[in-house]
């Protein structure tokens, strides 16, 4: 079970993928029209809801997740929403996208692993630059 928060383009393509790959996922957005993103393949719930209220948390059946992954445009917001996850539920592999990775400090449970747009894109960067060596 994967649980997807925010349905930005890349939590809706997360969202998507996992749910064409067979795995029982479900995305939370505050935004309804948020959902329009997902593929039109996505077979998954869909939850429009604040992900801070522990009962939409539920809906989308966080006490089943072996995944979360939290991509709301706001960084604090997905600070927030990673330290109520690992807090309260048993979640195994929570994935974090920060736009600022010097906020990543702030994240010192194990379970919690940083996606940082500027780490990315160094890292393709890197990569671009090996080939044309």
């Amino acid at each position: 079970m994967t649980v997807v928060i925010g349905a930005s383009r890349l939590g809706a393509a997360i969202a998507s993928m996992s749910s064409m790959d067979g795995i029982y996922t479900s995305i939370i957005d505050i935004n309804e029209e948020s959902f329009r993103k997902l593929d039109s393949g996505y077979s998954g719930y869909t939850v429009c809801g604040n992900a801070e209220d522990t009962n939409v948390l539920k809906k989308a059946h966080i006490d089943e997740a072996r995944e979360c992954v939290i991509a709301t445009s706001n960084d604090n917001t997905n600070i927030l929403l990673a330290c109520l996850i690992t807090g309260l539920y048993k979640v195994p592999y929570v994935i974090v996208r920060l736009r600022d990775e010097r906020k990543a400090a702030l994240l010192s449970d194990p379970r919690i692993k940083v996606i940082s747009t500027a780490m990315l894109s160094l890292q393709a960067y890197k990569s671009i630059k090996s080939i044309e060596e």
